[in-house]
């Protein structure tokens, strides 16, 4: 895959912003010290903005500054680079019709999680996870990316929705399948998450959401994506 100019600038700047946003809190972490931060947003929009490839490489070359500029958001260690780095491949594939492939994350994380004794006994838990795998592999994913290519804002906006959804839970649920071995967290700990998380979540992808739907139709018009969006069409064919 061949880097434009243009393109390593986008990756520069959005890996930057992903950085700054690992500073700021989003949630609160249970059973473990440390916390959740505005990166889990971060990676959704990226992916939307950039796609799966160059999405997924500034999250990630973002998230790993994080790390450094923020010790306490990175709960597992260097391991905190790949959820976020997840959540963007996982939106950036809703983007370009590829719903399947975050359906895919999403599910083998599911696989993870569950492979845990632990997880077998919170096995309800996940629920949300599940529909938005379900929602990944539906038409409806197929329409979500058919509405990037349109001039209305509010059809623009919709397909922003799904993939951030779909972003922030494949975000989220490879943190959780993470957490369980790396922390080896009992059953109450992931009972107890679930009146949270889902409002946290929520959240997350409705700062993504009202982000990026903006800015992808003011880069779109100002031709800058269009290097995005050849590559990825040309290397899928």
């Amino acid at each position: 895959m061949k880097i434009t100019s243009v393109q390593a600038s986008l990756t520069a700047i959005f890996a930057a912003l992903q950085a700054i946003l690992t500073i700021f809190p989003l949630g609160i972490t249970i059973g473990v010290a440390g916390t959740i931060t505005l990166g889990a947003a971060g990676g959704p929009l990226i992916g939307i903005l950039l796609g799966p490839y160059l999405g997924g490489s500034a999250t990630l070359i973002g998230s790993l500054v994080g790390c450094f500029i923020n010790p306490s958001g990175a709960i597992f260690g260097f391991l905190t680079i790949i959820p976020p780095f997840l959540g963007a491949v996982g939106a950036g594939c809703v983007r370009f019709n590829r719903g399947y492939i975050a359906g895919a994350i999403i599910f083998a994380s599911l696989i993870v999680f569950y492979a845990h004794p632990y997880g077998q006994q919170a096995y309800i838990y996940p629920w949300l996870h599940i529909a938005a795998m379900i929602l990944a592999f539906s038409p409806l994913a197929i329409i979500a990316s058919s509405s990037f290519a349109s001039l209305s804002f509010s059809r623009t906006l919709f397909g922003v929705i799904i993939a951030s959804f779909v972003g922030v839970m494949s975000d989220h649920i490879a943190g959780s399948a993470i957490a369980i071995w790396y922390f080896n967290l009992p059953p109450a700990i992931w009972y107890s998450a679930m009146p949270i998380y889902p409002i946290e979540r929520i959240i997350a992808m409705i700062i993504a959401a009202i982000i990026a739907a903006p800015i992808y139709q003011r880069l779109r018009k100002a031709g800058l994506l269009y290097g995005v969006e050849h590559q990825q069409l040309s290397d899928e064919k």
